[in-house]
């Protein structure tokens, strides 16, 4: 399938395709840009030409090329879980970067390629998750879009300081995921952000700034998120006394575990509980009236 190629401007004079599936994507550049292409972790690889050039980008990687005028871009995409999002950047909005690029182009002469770090993956599972129905869903995407291209030219700004900074940065994403990690472990324990900062080694402030950058939320609101939903799928199993999942999700009063249930989700689990037994009734009833209705 050929792809329309008909870009979307940002106020900020990126222009962006997201391409989805088996594409093929071709385009000739009226002007000198930089050319980045980023990948979702679980696309396979891409073949891609830049003015007659073959190459390849390997799954779960990003690339960036500077490109003259006139230059023609054809992108293969042959594989139905292919995520990609191409964006155009003028050098203008990328002088920090485009500087480093023209001193050092043997460096660049294959253009600059990093892996996706665990935020680009994160942000394009967002974008994969999003149903396609109404306007609604074409505001999130742009945002998450946005915040992919800003995450991405955040990555470069600190590569045209100083290489090592990249690593560092990248080190310190990865104590951020970990933490995330951590947390989704074992939910009936109830971590203090100091801890889990010495944990994965890094400290409190820097933990609580850049887990909201990356996870879009704070810690303690994404613990609680997570103790919530892992209670909701407990008490609709049926197998459970509000107790128990008081308990499982790091409470110790069932009191407190119901106050801080009503403020999330607006009702207390005693009347999901009640409603997933209403529902149980109901399916046996009709099961019962179909076995007399089969005698």
């Amino acid at each position: 399938m050929e792809n329309s190629c008909a870009w979307k401007m940002t106020q900020y004079a990126f222009q962006h395709q997201y391409i989805k599936g088996n594409v093929l994507f071709s385009y000739e550049t009226t002007k000198a840009c930089y050319i980045n292409i980023l990948s979702y972790n679980c696309s396979q690889i891409i073949h891609y030409t830049l003015s007659d050039n073959s190459r390849i980008l390997p799954e779960g990687h990003n690339v960036i090329h500077y490109l003259d005028a006139d230059s023609t871009i054809e992108i293969r995409s042959e594989d139905e879980s292919n995520h990609l999002l191409v964006v155009l950047i003028p050098p203008g909005n990328l002088h920090f970067f485009h500087d480093k690029y023209q001193q050092e182009s043997a460096r660049f002469a294959n253009g600059f390629m990093t892996k996706s770090d665990a935020r680009f993956r994160f942000l394009f599972e967002q974008l994969h998750g999003l149903p396609e129905t109404d306007l609604l869903y074409r505001m999130r995407s742009e945002l998450i879009i946005l915040e992919v291209i800003f995450h991405q030219i955040q990555l470069l700004g600190v590569d045209s300081k100083d290489t090592q900074q990249v690593i560092v940065m990248k080190e310190h994403y990865e104590k951020i995921r970990l933490v995330k990690e951590i947390i989704d472990e074992d939910l009936s324990k109830n971590h203090s952000i100091p801890a889990l900062a010495k944990q994965v080694g890094t400290n409190m402030q820097y933990l609580k700034k850049y887990f909201k950058q990356y996870f879009g939320t704070t810690v303690m609101n994404y613990v609680v998120e997570k103790k919530m939903e892992y209670a909701k799928e407990l008490i609709l199993t049926g197998n459970y006394l509000v107790s128990d999942v008081a308990r499982m999700t790091g409470y110790k009063h069932s009191t407190h575990f119901t106050t801080a249930f009503k403020r999330h989700f607006g009702f207390i689990p005693n009347s999901l509980k009640y409603g997933f037994l209403i529902q149980q009734g109901t399916e046996i009833l009709i099961d019962f009236e179909y076995v007399l209705g089969c005698l």
